[in-house]
Order: C-alpha cells, then sequence, then structure tokens
C-alpha cells in the first residue's frame, strides 16, 4: 500500500482532544456549552445540525469524561474551568 502512495491512519485522539483537559473533543465542547444553556437533546441537535439520539450520546460522553452525574454539574465545571 505505501508503494501506492497510501498514507497511514492516525490513531488516538487529536490535537485538540488531547490539549483539553478532559479529553473532551471539539463537538464535545460545542455539546457542553450549549448545556450550560440548558438546552435539551432536542435543541443541541437542533443547534448543531444532528440528529437528537446522536446528541445524547455526546451528553453521555461529555457526563462520563467530566465524572459528572447531571448535566447542571457538567456546566459547573465549565463554569469552574472559565476562572482560571
Amino acid at each position: 500500500m505505501r508503494t501506492r502512495g497510501v498514507r497511514p491512519i492516525r490513531r488516538g485522539p487529536r490535537a485538540a482532544t488531547r490539549a483539553n483537559p478532559y479529553g473532551l473533543t471539539n463537538r464535545e465542547l460545542d455539546v457542553l456549552k450549549l448545556l450550560n444553556e440548558d438546552l435539551s437533546d432536542a435543541e443541541i441537535a437542533a443547534r448543531l445540525y444532528i440528529t437528537p439520539k446522536t446528541a445524547g450520546h455526546h451528553v453521555g460522553a461529555v457526563l462520563h469524561k467530566l465524572g459528572v452525574h447531571t448535566r447542571h454539574e457538567a456546566a459547573r465545571k465549565l463554569h469552574h474551568s472559565d476562572r482560571r
């Protein structure tokens, strides 16, 4: 494959994700900011042009990575990191 010019596929998180203290992707950061606005999955989906189910998956990933159980706790973490 190399002789045909096929480049290797990168593995692991992107640089922006690695730089985030919580390991959030850019899309997860977008979702977190919208959680701060107290939006539902459907409202987040409409803003980001994704399905509500996909928005729900992103919300779940954000909560997991932040180590919190609620959307409000996630929003508080966002405010806490903004003060630094």
